[in-house]
């Protein structure tokens, strides 16, 4: 058996998630915590296997990020209606592995409980083609990407601002030659990122995660 605490301050969507995960016979929703107090309390009395957490409402990513430091015998998987990038790469940097999206369907839903409960990693969907496009997600049992190391240096000039003339000029290459390094470093992450935020969050994530 399952056993999960749902934290959410919404009445709402507490009683959606209680409705979808009520309709498995091996999943037993424990009770719902309505701030970080509560679900401090609760987690240490009924010691839950799973523990979601609405990020949108009443918890923030502190509090999120205290709960998965100070018990390690659970599973945290974070529902969010957030579509922006470097907000969920921050989640994800700060240790929110498992994430799904309040437009999540209901066997997604299921399936996140599943996953989460085995201590593994999930993405919904959506989440996922909001960091990766379509391209497959990467995930604590992908491949590690395999930068050259002038990549690497690459990636650590963008990470710090600089922009591709002013990397040319340092590394003394030609701005072209900056250009391809670029998009071969996309080619093998797996994802395009629009500024230095994103760059430094999604590469502290995968040095945490598979690196």
């Amino acid at each position: 058996m399952i056993n999960v605490i749902v934290a959410d301050n919404q009445i709402l969507t507490r009683e959606g998630l209680s409705a979808v995960l009520a309709s498995v016979k091996d999943i037993r929703v424990l009770g719902w915590a309505s701030t970080p107090a509560l679900l401090d309390n609760m987690i240490r009395e009924l010691e839950p296997k799973v523990v979601i957490i609405d990020h949108d409402e009443g918890f923030s990513l502190d509090d999120i990020k205290n709960i998965i430091a100070r018990y390690n015998f659970i599973n945290v998987l974070v529902l969010s209606n957030n579509q922006q990038r470097v907000a969920i790469l921050e989640m994800m940097y700060k240790g929110v592995k498992n994430h799904i999206s309040k437009s999540s369907r209901k066997d997604e839903i299921i399936n996140a409980v599943y996953v989460t409960a085995r201590g593994e990693q999930y993405i919904c969907e959506r989440t996922s083609k909001i960091l990766f496009g379509d391209r497959p997600a990467i995930t604590e049992t992908s491949e590690a990407p395999s930068l050259s190391s002038r990549e690497t240096e690459i990636v650590h000039l963008i990470a710090k601002g600089l922009t591709n003339k002013e990397i040319a000029e340092k590394l003394y290459l030609s701005v072209h030659t900056i250009k391809t390094h670029r998009k071969n470093i996309i080619k093998k992450l797996g994802f395009t990122f629009k500024n230095a935020a994103e760059l430094v969050l999604m590469v502290g994530y995968l040095n945490d995660l598979i690196i």
